[in-house]
């Protein structure tokens, strides 16, 4: 056995059961959603109660406003009884039985149902210098937490670690997709100087983006318990910013690639009969289906990049921008909408990358130095092999073609 099908069997044994922890967690693990932890104020006699919490949380935001003044935060405990209150804050974690609170919840009765009302935007007055700062009770951001703590977190996992899995696989069961022919050691330019440093570029940004993006949407649940709170800051902060930087090369490599392919990515009848034969990923004999510059399955590449990229960077600017233009309801759906965009874009990166790596022979080259082997691209774009090369063997020629 090869070492590349080795090598996709242990991506395929690793990321198989990584998908199944993720699976069997997002079914049996409880709902982020419920309340979680409690606190309450406790006087130095032991007693318990709003007021000295209160006063206590009253007294810490004071102290934590001068230090911030004063620029000593950083590094410094935070008196929470600020000095002379004779009080403390006391964390329980969570509620007694909140999954059968949460079922109860699920089933209330006629008479239950007076204590849930439906809850409604609560506005007051504030000082804050923001718009929807005075906005103390926002209904929407219940869904908005419900879908983005599990469904989407989840989700992500299943994304992710599902299509690692079936590439990995993929790779054990097919092996490498090679060139029937072999090298024919002849090359031919596939692409531009100025295509593949434009290409690069994109793709450094975009994985900078969906590493930094990953840290910003898994952090505080798996990278929190591993690295403490100190670390997962500096990290978080860090990654937000680069998150946002890296957009900006991202967005010009996405609009040179429009400018370079857009004419050779527009859907043609060669793509439906490309698609419908799997693209000559299931055989070995070089009989391919024919494919100008670039094929039906580069096509979808193309396509996925150019609409979720224009998605992406709007809805980022929504984010990037709080309540300039637009209130909560709006900025949540934003954020449900690039995180679901974006996993979808990792996966859809992911095929890409298998492909054009070690999941087949020759292909690498193509943004590499440029210059891919006639063979490979007699086998796999024999049209533009032809148009390039004006080498008419009826071998290369279309169907219909042969019967003229």
């Amino acid at each position: 056995m090869s070492a590349a099908r080795i090598a996709g069997g242990i991506v395929a044994l690793i990321a198989g059961l990584l998908l199944a922890v993720v699976v069997v967690i997002s079914f049996t693990g409880e709902n982020l959603v419920q309340p979680n932890v409690s606190v309450a104020g406790s006087s130095r006699d032991g007693v318990e109660s709003r007021l000295v919490a209160a006063e206590t949380l009253i007294a810490r935001s004071n102290l934590l406003g001068d230090r911030i003044q004063a620029g000593s935060t950083r590094g410094e405990p935070v008196d929470t009884d600020g000095g002379g209150g004779g009080a403390d804050l006391v964390f329980s974690n969570g509620v007694a039985a909140p999954r059968q609170l949460a079922s109860s919840w699920l089933q209330i009765g006629g008479s239950e149902a007076p204590i849930l009302p439906e809850a409604k935007r609560i506005k007051g007055i504030s000082s804050l210098p923001y718009r929807n700062a005075a906005s103390f009770e926002q209904p929407g951001g219940r869904t908005w937490r419900s879908l983005h703590n599990d469904p989407v977190r989840y989700g992500g996992g299943w994304i992710i670690f599902g299509v690692l899995a079936a590439l990995g696989l993929f790779l054990f069961a097919r092996g490498r997709v090679k060139i029937a022919e072999g090298e024919a050691g002849i090359t031919i330019e596939r692409f531009s100087a100025t295509e593949r440093a434009n290409h690069w570029m994109t793709a450094s940004a975009f994985v900078i983006m969906a590493l930094t993006g990953l840290v910003i949407l898994y952090g505080k649940p798996v990278l929190l318990p591993l690295i403490g709170e100190a670390a997962l800051s500096d990290l978080a902060w860090g990654s937000a910013w680069l998150h946002m930087g890296s957009a900006v090369p991202f967005v010009i490599g996405v609009s040179l690639m429009v400018v370079f392919w857009l004419l050779h990515n527009l859907p043609t009848r060669l793509d439906w009969e490309w698609l419908k034969r799997g693209g000559g990923m299931l055989r070995d004999d070089g009989e391919n289906p024919p494919a100008r510059k670039f094929n039906a399955g580069q096509k979808i590449v193309f396509w996925g990049v150019v609409v979720g990229g224009i998605a992406l960077l709007v809805s980022g600017l929504v984010l990037m921008y709080p309540f300039l233009f637009f209130g909560y309801d709006t900025m949540q759906t934003a954020q449900i909408s690039h995180v679901i965009i974006a996993l979808i874009m990792i996966a859809l990166i992911f095929g890409h990358i298998y492909i054009g790596t070690i999941g087949m022979v020759g292909a690498f080259s193509a943004m590499w130095s440029g210059k891919v082997d006639r063979n490979w691209a007699k086998e796999h774009h024999s049209i533009w092999y032809r148009k390039v090369t004006g080498d008419h063997d009826a071998d290369t020629q279309l169907p219909e073609e042969r019967t003229t």
